[in-house]
């Protein structure tokens, strides 16, 4: 059986920073981002991530700004050893709106 890679929703950049996650049942901890996009992320941390957890990220993009960007509600999508895929499913306009301009300004991933 042939596997097609599905598109991308939105172009994804390579980012330097750190991502702060409140989960379900307790989860929480720190990550470093390796990828962003305004629908999502790949990130690696020493936190062990299950695939349909639901949390609440804080993301520290270098954009100059010293504050997080702050996302209501998102799901880990797939995870493998110590990196994880994120879904940004809720969040502020303004919030969207930075990572937006961030995306705009890196260089996308080939």
């Amino acid at each position: 059986m042939e596997q097609t890679k599905t598109p991308r929703k939105s172009r994804r950049v390579a980012a330097d920073c750190r991502l702060e996650f409140t989960g379900e049942d307790e989860v929480d901890g720190e990550a470093e981002v390796l990828d962003v996009s305004s629908t999502g992320c790949m990130a690696k941390s020493d936190n062990r991530m299950s695939p349909g957890l639901h949390m609440k990220v804080a993301l520290f993009l270098s954009d100059g700004h010293e504050w997080p960007v702050r996302v209501d509600e998102a799901v880990v999508r797939w995870a493998r050893g110590g990196e994880f895929g994120v879904e940004f499913l809720a969040m502020r306009p303004a919030q969207l709106q930075r990572i937006q301009q961030f995306v705009i300004k890196a260089r996308p991933l080939s």
